[in-house]
């Protein structure tokens, strides 16, 4: 049995780790230089194309929004380009786990989706615990202070959303449990520039049943 310290452990580093790999990836796709994309021929400026008055990021509104299914991971979600799917190991006082990360970009913004199932260790947890010590997690390793927390659900499925920033970021977050399974959705975004697609992401999030076709 799992008792409250293991689950600490587990609920904090599977969503710590998720941060590290996301910032890691951030800073691997952000060029050093990044210049006004190219039209192609005939192809005219919108207004989506350029940030917004107010100093929001760009919106994707005009990319090609399309629904992605995970069945394997037990997950649907909606993405304005194909996220890169990887798969991390997690180590952990407790052992080590497998994280599945799904990311896609609008520069300078991240979207983010991973899963870590704990198996047996977390199958006598208590969901509240892993939620929290979850959010907690994410929290400390962005560098961040919490702006607010909600208690939600998605059906049976507790979970947990909240904002967060960093000096340099805005972290928007919904985590999710579902049996052993804890499903973590981010957007991030540079400080003072917000995406005017995070609920549109967020909110596309669907569970499914794993393994299911």
């Amino acid at each position: 049995m799992t008792d409250g310290k293991d689950r600490g452990i587990l609920c904090r580093f599977a969503f710590a780790w998720a941060v590290l790999c996301m910032a890691a990836w951030l800073g691997a796709q952000t060029p050093a230089v990044a210049p006004g994309p190219a039209k192609p021929a005939g192809q005219t400026a919108k207004p989506e194309d350029a940030s917004a008055p107010g100093g929001q990021a760009p919106s994707a509104q005009q990319q090609e929004w399309k629904t992605y299914n995970y069945p394997a991971d037990g997950f649907r979600a909606s993405y304005p380009s194909l996220p890169e799917a990887k798969i991390e190991e997690v180590p952990t006082e407790v052992g080590a786990f497998q994280l599945h990360t799904y990311v896609a970009q609008v520069l300078p913004v991240a979207l983010f989706i991973g899963v870590c199932d704990y198996g047996a260790q977390g199958a006598k947890s208590d969901p509240a615990g892993l939620l929290e010590g979850a959010k907690n997690g994410a929290v400390a390793n962005f560098s961040s202070h919490l702006l607010s927390e909600r208690k939600i659900a998605l059906g049976v499925n507790p979970g947990v959303a909240f904002e967060a920033e960093s000096d340099v970021a805005h972290l928007s977050a919904r985590i999710y449990l579902a049996g052993t399974v804890l499903y973590q959705t981010m957007v991030v975004t540079p400080l003072g520039k917000p995406y005017p697609d995070t609920a549109r992401f967020l909110d596309s999030f669907q569970l499914l049943g794993r393994g299911a076709s």
